[in-house]
C-alpha cells in the first residue's frame, strides 16, 4: 500500500526495529482480519433494535454505534487507499472514466479508496449502491443488515469529500463488517475534491454526527445535479462478485439475504441464466416499527396496516410487482424461493423493479439526474426490448428505513423544474438509440 511505503520512507528505523515492527503490524492486522468475521457474524445474528433520538423519537440510522469503542490500535477494520485517512493522494492517471459516458462525460472515478477484504465465509454477492455526505449514517445500518460485501459510489463535490471522509475513518474504527466495504469517489470534473480539512486521526470515539444536518455542497448551489446514475454504473462496476444486488442505500435486506439467494441459485440450478434477474419486492413501513428481518414478521405489520408496498401512497404503480396478491399469502419458510417469472410488459410498464442481476445488465443512463425523476426508466426499457425475464422471489424483499410516505411532494418543487425537463429531453434522445437497436415489441409500451 502507498500508505505504508510512505511511512516507510518517512521514518528512518533501525534494522533490529524495523524488523520487529514490521512483525508486529502484520501480526495486528491478521489478527483483525481473521477475528472480524466472526464480531461481524455476532452483530448480524444480534437482534436489530433500532435507537430512536431522545428528542423527537424518530430512528436514527447508525446510534447503534454509540454503545462501541474504536480499536485500541491505529490499524482499522479497513483497507485505505490513496494515504487515506491522513490525505487523499492521487494522480490523473488513478482516475476513471464513468462506465457509459466514458472520457467525453464531466464525471471521473477514483475507485477503492477504501478496498473491501473477502473472507472466505463472504457470501459472493455485493451490494451495489450510492451516497452523499448526507446520507452516510446509512453505511453502518446496511453493514449490520446485509450479509455479502458492499460496493458504494461516494458524490463529492469540493469540500463534501472531507464530509464523506470524516464519517468513513469513524465507522472503519468502530465497525468490524466495514471490512466489507468498498468505497469510490465520483468526482465532477468543475468541482473537484479539495483536500484542505482531510487528515484524519482514529475517532476519539463511535459516537456518530447526524449526517442529515450537514451542509452539503447541493444544499447551497442548487445547479449541481446529483449523478445518481454515474453512482450507480461506479458501484457496480466495482463490485468484486458475478452477482450483484444494484440498490439505494435506504433500502435494508430482509435476514441473510445474500447467503439464502446463493443457496437457491445452487438448489435451483439457475446459474448462467442470460436475461433473466432477480426481483426483491420492497416495502415501507410506519415510523415506530423495527425493520422486519423475516416474512412472518412483514405479514404480521402488512395486516396491522403498519406496512405497505414501496410507494403504495404516492406513486401505486411503481413498485406494485405482478403476483403480489400471491406473494402475500405464501409462506416460503426460512428460504428463498422463485415465486414467479414475468416480464416487464403491459400493464407494469411503469414497474422499477430492484434486483439481483450480474455487471451483464444494460448500463443505467448517466444523463438522467435524480432530481429529474425516473432515472431508471431507460435501463427497464431497455431490458424489455432484449426481452429479459424478472424471477419475483419469495423470502426475500427490502423494505425503507421506517417512515411511510403518504404524501407526493417530490415532482411539485419548483426547482426541480429544469431538471425534469432535462431528463425528458435525454430521454426521447435515447428512445431513438433504443429504436434502431432493437426490433419493436408493443409491449415494452415506448413512450
Amino acid at each position: 500500500m502507498r500508505a505504508l511505503n510512505d511511512a516507510m520512507h518517512n521514518f528512518k528505523l533501525s534494522r533490529p526495529c524495523l524488523l520487529f515492527t514490521c512483525l508486529l503490524t502484520v501480526l495486528l492486522i491478521s489478527f483483525l482480519y481473521l477475528s472480524s468475521p466472526s464480531i461481524d457474524s455476532e452483530i448480524h445474528n444480534a437482534p436489530l433494535i433500532l435507537t430512536t433520538d431522545s428528542e423527537d423519537g424518530n430512528q436514527v440510522p447508525a446510534k447503534f454505534l454509540q454503545s462501541f469503542e474504536p480499536l485500541d490500535s491505529n490499524v482499522s477494520y479497513c483497507e485505505y487507499n490513496f494515504n487515506f485517512p491522513r490525505d487523499l493522494d492521487f494522480a490523473d492517471g488513478d482516475l476513471n472514466f464513468g462506465a457509459e459516458q466514458g472520457k467525453e462525460g464531466p464525471y471521473r472515478i477514483l475507485y477503492n479508496v477504501v478496498a473491501a477484504k473477502i473472507a472466505p465465509d463472504t457470501p459472493a454477492i455485493t451490494y451495489a449502491t450510492h451516497v452523499t455526505a448526507d446520507f452516510m449514517n446509512y453505511i453502518p445500518e446496511l453493514v449490520r443488515y446485509w450479509d455479502g460485501l458492499i460496493s458504494i459510489a461516494a458524490f463529492v463535490p469540493d469540500l463534501d469529500v472531507a464530509l464523506v471522509l470524516r464519517q468513513l475513518n469513524q465507522y472503519c474504527y468502530c465497525l468490524p463488517g466495514m471490512a466489507r466495504v468498498s468505497l469510490h469517489l465520483v468526482i465532477d470534473k468543475t468541482l473537484p475534491p479539495s483536500r484542505k480539512d482531510v487528515y484524519f486521526t482514529k475517532p476519539d470515539s463511535c459516537e456518530v454526527e447526524d449526517s442529515s444536518q450537514l451542509q452539503t455542497y447541493r444544499n447551497v448551489d442548487e445547479k449541481v445535479m446529483y449523478p445518481i446514475n454515474v453512482c450507480r454504473n461506479a458501484a457496480r462496476t466495482a463490485a468484486l462478485t458475478e452477482h450483484v444486488l444494484v440498490s439505494d442505500i435506504q433500502l435494508m435486506p430482509s435476514g441473510n439475504l445474500a447467503r439464502s439467494f446463493l443457496e437457491m441459485i445452487d438448489q435451483y440450478k439457475l446459474a448462467d441464466c442470460q436475461n433473466r434477474v432477480f426481483v426483491l419486492p420492497i416495502f415501507e413501513v410506519e415510523e415506530g416499527q423495527e425493520i422486519p428481518r423475516t416474512k412472518e414478521r412483514l405479514q404480521e405489520l402488512i395486516g396491522q396496516e403498519k406496512a405497505v408496498y414501496f410507494h403504495r401512497h404516492i406513486c401505486s404503480h411503481c413498485q406494485r410487482f405482478p403476483g403480489i396478491e400471491a406473494w402475500l399469502v405464501s409462506d416460503p419458510g426460512d428460504t428463498v424461493k422463485p415465486l414467479a417469472t414475468v416480464r416487464r410488459e403491459v400493464p407494469y410498464h411503469r414497474w422499477e423493479p430492484i434486483y439481483i442481476g450480474t455487471k451483464n445488465e444494460p448500463l443505467y443512463n448517466e444523463l438522467l439526474s435524480w432530481e429529474g425523476l425516473q432515472d431508471k426508466m431507460l435501463q427497464m426499457l431497455e431490458m424489455c426490448l432484449i426481452g429479459y425475464k424478472f424471477v419475483i422471489l419469495d423470502g426475500a424483499y427490502l423494505v425503507h428505513w421506517p417512515g411511510m410516505k403518504k404524501t407526493k411532494t417530490k415532482d411539485e418543487e419548483p426547482w426541480r423544474i429544469p431538471f425534469i425537463k432535462k431528463n425528458s429531453e435525454e430521454y426521447k434522445k435515447y428512445l431513438t438509440s433504443l429504436i434502431e437497436r432493437y426490433a419493436p415489441k408493443r409491449q415494452c409500451k415506448i413512450q
